[in-house]
């Protein structure tokens, strides 16, 4: 849910920084928020069904593959903005602050999708 939480967060703590992007609120919200709330509602799920001891369960490895699309779809929708880091568009810090949050989201989720779960004693 945290690593959802700092998907959200690039397009409005950047400016704070003093690590701005010229890309529309629409790119952003499409880019950022709407894959951050969907993992934070997946994850949320996820962690209540495994809570209950439904860790394996079907509703819980489809909301494990709801966080893994989303971080893929964040990890793919910044390629373009990697190609141009370095340019007076895409200043480096700015680059690593936006794309930074999709790779780890997807790799964690997809170890927490593929991992194998403890035997139960």
């Amino acid at each position: 849910m945290a690593v959802g939480v700092w998907a959200i967060l690039p397009p409005y703590v950047g400016p704070l920084l003093g690590l701005e992007l010229e890309v529309s609120a629409t790119v952003e919200a499409i880019d950022h928020v709407l894959p951050g709330v969907l993992t934070v509602i997946a994850a949320g799920a996820a962690l209540a069904l495994a809570r209950r001891g439904r860790a394996d369960s079907v509703p819980a490895l489809a909301a494990l593959a709801v966080c893994a699309l989303a971080g893929l779809f964040q990890t793919v929708t910044h390629v373009p903005l990697v190609a141009d880091a370095g340019s007076a568009l895409a200043p480096v810090g700015s680059v690593v602050l936006h794309t930074s949050p999709g790779p780890v989201l997807l790799v964690l989720s997809l170890w927490l999708l593929l991992r194998p779960l403890p035997e139960e004693r």
